[in-house]
């Protein structure tokens, strides 16, 4: 007995012996085993010396069967959370660690196979693996500068002419001030002070039934900083690139990924302010197929002058400002981007192009509103054509705009939108990114948000009519109550995507659906607010120092990115991430945005919306008979306001 009880210990031990040789390659290796994803040498410190060279390479790790590169590719497989760890990304100075001289600062095959060999002896010689391929995206000398061209002058002089008109026509009225807004339109349009005003109290739509839209697009452009921030983090060369892979499976940061649907209340925005304006420009203008292109080119000439001017200095100015070991692969990147397709932001359809090669890519919300626009308004003029088709145009419509999505992803094998937010996208910055593209940018995924933005208005221009008043129904109350709640919920779906792989049916239903419960709890919430249902929504979208706030965030928009690609190119060391240094990061860029959005919207913006009234708009009537019509539209309880005024913001 005592026999076999020492036989069966023995087979236990050698059995607990293998068990653990057997798993012991898997083990030994964690996060920190791996080569590091990204390292940046000191950029100053390197280009002190006359002949240093300084490289921005990207190499990828040759396929073996070591144990630690069976790790790295398990662990990359995971590319929903993970970066490649195959891939890896190096700012080097190599005149000191690879024996570069000045022939290799052209970045050719020399100096790549010169690059290649230095750290394949290094990577081998620390983890025991080798380089399949080495590219030098380019290379930095002491010496190197680009000096203005005659484009820069002439963006400059139209620049400096521009902030010219602006002050010789504010000291003339600031000198010889006007009587109760009298004077010369064209220059009053012109003038600092006059626009100040307006930022500051909405012009002649000072406070006013749409007031809650200006508290939301400042709430919405602070939540896409937010995202945009850390896509900046996960694009840079982070030192620690887990705190981006780990924020997968943190709870609020998590939630930073998927804010990308709170896009959707712009376009929510858009759609009920078209319609509605529409709406009531028909009851007393005639509503033909000429009224088609003339918005068309109202719209244009509304957006484009402050478009014109951050796209001039971005592909002027704006790289003369600084330097660094990314500066060309961002901001310099971007001027030649827009030198080489300037044009597809020019016809307001920017969204319709491969996004790697985008001037300002955060302008793509441009194009698809304006494709979205065009839609609605040629629906609109059928409805008002046939009267009779209105609720079948406006049914089919949504189903449509649903359906498409639905049968795009699926067909397609789109990934959910939510996932399609990964490590390795961020870094190549959504380029060939077809979830990105198809189901984020484009009209068709965007289409039902607007959609119900009309339907809103159809909602809303109904209840005046017959003079609903919502603020008394319980039923409406309450769901203006659960609107925030539920608005809050669709972004938390799909929080496990990035855990697991969806199947095709299910990204197909998520990307049909998931943004667009958004949007209509957004549409109550809205209506809700114009009757005043709960009151402390109300008291967040009508505090008074968000208005302005709110006025400004177009500039915002155009100019954010800008921002950020300027702060991340003049980096000289690597970024260590934390949840602090985070946060510092949105506070700055938020505040650094709206600072500069300012003077863009003073000198360009509020210009722009009065010339575009003076030259498009309706002409100006007597100020007596102005006020008579504004008081036979009011509304009980419901203040008014211009609609052409505050679309002209939108």
């Amino acid at each position: 007995m005592r026999c076999l009880c020492l036989v069966l210990f023995v087979n236990v031990v050698f059995a607990l012996n293998s068990t653990n040789e057997d798993e012991a390659p898997q083990s030994i290796f964690d996060y920190y085993s791996m080569p590091a994803l990204s390292e940046l040498d000191d950029y100053d410190l390197c280009l002190r010396d006359p002949e240093a060279v300084y490289c921005i390479v990207d190499m990828e790790i040759m396929e073996d069967e070591t144990p630690l590169y069976q790790y790295i590719k398990n662990f990359s497989s995971l590319s929903y959370k993970n970066y490649m760890h195959t891939k890896l990304h190096r700012g080097v100075c190599g005149s000191k660690h690879c024996g570069l001289n000045m022939t290799h600062a052209n970045a050719s095959e020399s100096t790549a196979m010169a690059l290649k060999d230095c750290f394949n002896a290094s990577i081998h010689q620390g983890y025991g693996l080798q380089l399949e391929s080495l590219s030098v995206r380019y290379c930095k000398t002491q010496g190197d500068y680009t000096p203005p061209d005659t484009l820069d002058y002439v963006i400059g002089v139209l620049l400096l002419a521009l902030l010219g008109v602006n002050a010789a026509c504010s000291a003339y009225y600031f000198l010889w001030p006007s009587e109760k807004g009298e004077g010369n339109r064209y220059m009053l349009a012109f003038t600092i002070q006059k626009n100040w005003k307006a930022l500051k109290y909405g012009g002649s739509a000072e406070g006013g039934l749409f007031k809650c839209f200006q508290s939301l697009r400042f709430y919405t452009m602070v939540m896409i900083l937010g995202l945009h921030s850390m896509i900046f983090i996960g694009y840079g060369y982070t030192a620690n690139p887990e705190f981006i892979e780990q924020s997968y499976d943190d709870f609020f940061k998590a939630l930073l990924f998927n804010a990308r649907v709170i896009v959707q209340i712009f376009f929510v925005m858009g759609g009920f302010l078209m319609a509605y304006k529409m709406l009531v420009y028909a009851e007393t203008h005639p509503f033909t197929l000429k009224t088609v292109p003339m918005a068309l080119i109202n719209r244009w000439v509304r957006l484009i002058p402050a478009v014109l001017v951050v796209m001039g200095l971005a592909m002027t100015w704006v790289p003369h400002l600084g330097s660094g070991p990314m500066w060309d692969a961002v901001v310099k990147r971007e001027r030649d981007m827009c030198r080489s397709n300037w044009w597809q932001l020019v016809i307001l359809m920017p969204n319709l192009f491969p996004f790697e090669h985008l001037c300002l890519p955060q302008a793509w919300y441009l194009g698809t509103d304006t494709q979205l626009f065009l839609i609605t308004l040629v629906m609109m003029l059928i409805i008002w054509r046939w009267p009779r088709s209105g609720v079948p145009v406006l049914s089919v419509v949504m189903v449509i705009s649903l359906l498409i999505p639905f049968l795009q992803s699926y067909f397609m094998d789109l990934l959910p939108i939510r996932v399609s937010i990964f490590p390795e996208s961020i870094r190549n910055i959504f380029g060939y990114n077809d979830t990105f593209y198809h189901a984020y940018v484009s009209a068709q995924g965007n289409w039902t948000g607007y959609h119900l933005g009309v339907l809103t208005a159809y909602f809303y221009h109904r209840a005046q009519t017959e003079k609903w008043n919502l603020a008394e129904s319980r039923l409406y109350r309450l769901l203006t109550l659960i609107s925030v709640p539920i608005a809050l919920g669709t972004v938390l779906m799909g929080w496990d995507l990035h855990h697991r792989i969806a199947s095709t049916f299910e990204a197909a239903v998520f990307n049909a659906l998931n943004q667009n419960f958004f949007a209509l709890a957004m549409c109550v919430f809205i209506v809700g607010c114009f009757y005043r249902c709960i009151k402390v929504y109300v008291s967040a979208t009508e505090w008074g120092p968000l208005q302005p706030l709110g006025r400004l965030s177009y500039c915002a928009m155009l100019l954010h990115a800008t921002i950020l690609r300027t702060y991340g190119g003049q980096m000289r060391r690597s970024f260590y991430a934390t949840d602090y240094t985070a946060i510092m990061l949105f506070a700055g860029i938020v505040c650094t945005t709206y600072l500069c959005a300012l003077p863009l919207h003073l000198f360009v913006e509020a210009p722009a919306c009065q010339l575009q009234k003076i030259l498009l708009g309706p002409k100006r009537r007597p100020r007596k008979e102005q006020e008579d019509n504004n008081a036979n539209h009011v509304k009980p309880g419901i203040s008014t306001v211009s609609v052409s005024t505050v679309s002209t913001h939108i």
